[in-house]
């Protein structure tokens, strides 16, 4: 192993499981000694015991330094326990269920196809199923290489989006090279974009009543219809996997909410902080607010989630980027400082309601799907207090019953611009139907190169779906078969609309809360 590598694993060592917590009290003076210097020491112990003969020892009681040899059963070994998947124990219990998300060995030598080939492989059972439920089961089930001209049939595949717009490492080459490419566009939408449908023998193009605008590539789909004599499958109807029955909720004897807070943006130049302030003070001194329904919300928050995006991404002073390194070695960059702020507002929050944390493009974080905790080096007051928790992005939780599934909003903002979904929520809405939390991983949103699994299918219905950075605040409850009943919460960003928004979990409703002013008040 190269030196690089031993320091790489050196410093990823020290990075803290989500699922566990610190407490309250100061941190001693002494730490305490890591598990790889405790199994040293004990290895060090057992090459120091003398070896005992083969032989039976001889009668009469055993010599001293014999007994002295034996080793304590009672030692504690170095173990790396993961996070359990267990029932809760109370209707308010908290359990992090995000344990897919983790990265433990970060390998990017394989190629982003084992990806596509594993989604369609855990997916086709399943697909295959709702095709039979929808259609009629003497409708055949053909692989493309088997296609007879005209024969009605059913072919199962992942879908690729052909777009001529899409950007590309070629287009960004030849901007380097002084060619002029197409200005920026907020969709990369074309009339001449194609639906494609692929499996592993091999791909067909789609065409007939499947809107090419609606869809993205990496959507595992089952379609009906027939190959005609161009070569083309004209689809006459579609679908996707079912998606399973969530478990019944318990209420909770009290009204218990969750609140949602994104897109911070913080900055030398940020003006959001008497917000923040006002957001601080309304936790702490909930039963100080004068308008009823705003103290009950405030007043019985169980978790605050904030879903991304800290700090703002124009951090870094571009004035200092094209000088000498000797120059400016000494300065500070201003996302310090911002990170700094961000530690002071969670240790305020943090005496008053659990805090998790997701990582957002922004922030000091990989940007590759999916984002690993941000290291608790990064809060190094709120940090030291358990109800303070760094989690992955995508987050999946459960407290009591209820499970909820969210991300930083990468993932809705990268489908905008490959369709023309108008709405976020339907976007949300969609990707809850696909069966996917992030279909367009890897095509044209960055995540990490999958052998053997795919994290962001959707193998559990959650009863909350969430994304955070959104424009705006919109939510809707997506009603399915089988009375599936799912919150679907748009989060929007902090640092234009000033509002958090909370989520009561008897009754799944949501709503907005304005901290524009010292008195916060309900929007309707």
């Amino acid at each position: 192993m190269s030196k690089s590598n031993k320091n790489q694993k050196s410093i990823t060592s020290f990075f803290k499981n989500p699922g566990q917590t610190t407490t309250n009290d100061p941190v001693p003076s002494k730490t305490k000694p890591s598990p790889t210097v405790e199994m040293m020491e004990i290895k060090k112990e057992k090459e120091d015991v003398p070896k005992l003969p083969s032989s039976s020892p001889p009668p009469g009681p055993a010599p001293a330094s014999t007994v002295k040899a034996v080793l304590s059963p009672k030692k504690p070994t170095a173990a790396v326990v993961p996070t359990i998947q267990r029932k809760p124990t109370h209707e308010t219990e908290w359990i992090n269920l995000s344990d897919r998300f983790l990265l433990n060995n970060r390998n990017f030598d394989v190629q982003y196809a084992h990806l596509y080939a594993e989604r369609l492989g855990s997916m086709r059972k399943i697909v295959t199923k709702a095709a039979e439920n929808r259609w009629n089961s003497k409708v055949p089930l053909k692989k493309m290489n088997d296609l007879i001209l005209d024969e009605e049939c059913i072919l199962i595949g992942i879908l690729f989006k052909q777009m001529i717009l899409k950007p590309s490492i070629v287009k960004q080459l030849a901007t380097e090279n002084g060619f002029n490419l197409q200005p920026p566009r907020k969709r990369y939408v074309d009339p001449s974009d194609k639906l494609i449908l692929e499996e592993e023998s091999q791909r067909i193009v789609l065409d007939g009543k499947i809107d090419v605008n609606q869809f993205v590539t990496g959507i595992v789909i089952a379609v009906l219809g027939h190959e005609d004599d161009k070569g083309v499958f004209i689809v006459k109807d579609y679908c996707f996997k079912e998606l399973t029955i969530p478990k019944q909720i318990t209420p909770t004897k009290d009204e218990k909410y969750v609140l949602f807070a994104s897109g911070f943006l913080l900055s030398e130049t940020s003006t959001i902080f008497n917000q923040l302030e006002s957001l601080t003070n309304s936790l702490a001194q909930a039963t100080n607010i004068e308008s009823t329904p705003v103290k009950t919300i405030l007043s019985n928050i169980l978790r605050f989630v904030v879903a991304g995006n800290l700090i703002e991404s124009s951090n870094r002073l571009k004035d200092t980027t094209n000088q000498a390194k000797y120059l400016t070695r000494k300065m500070a960059a201003s996302s310090v400082e911002a990170m700094q702020s961000i530690d002071e507002l969670f240790d305020k929050i943090a005496t008053v309601t659990d805090i998790d944390i997701i990582p957002g493009v922004n922030d000091p974080s990989c940007h590759m799907l999916p984002q690993q905790p941000l290291h608790p080096c990064m809060f190094p007051t709120s940090s030291k207090r358990k109800t303070t928790h760094c989690l992955t992005n995508p987050y999946d939780f459960q407290i009591g019953d209820l499970r909820l599934l969210g991300t930083s909003g990468q993932n809705i903002d990268d489908i905008d611009l490959q369709s023309t979904i108008d709405s976020r929520v339907q976007i949300l809405e969609n990707c809850l139907t696909w069966g996917n939390i992030s279909p367009t991983c890897p095509d044209t949103l960055s995540c990490y190169p999958y052998v053997k699994n795919d994290p962001f299918i959707i193998h559990e219905t959650p009863h909350v779906f969430f994304a955070g950075n959104q424009p705006k605040f919109e939510t809707r409850l997506f009603k399915g078969p089988n009375d599936i009943q799912v919150r679907l919460i748009c989060i929007p960003s902090f640092a234009q609309s000033n509002t958090c928004v909370a989520l009561n979990l008897n009754t799944l409703e949501c709503q907005e809360i304005s901290f524009e002013n010292q008195v916060p008040k309900l929007i309707q």
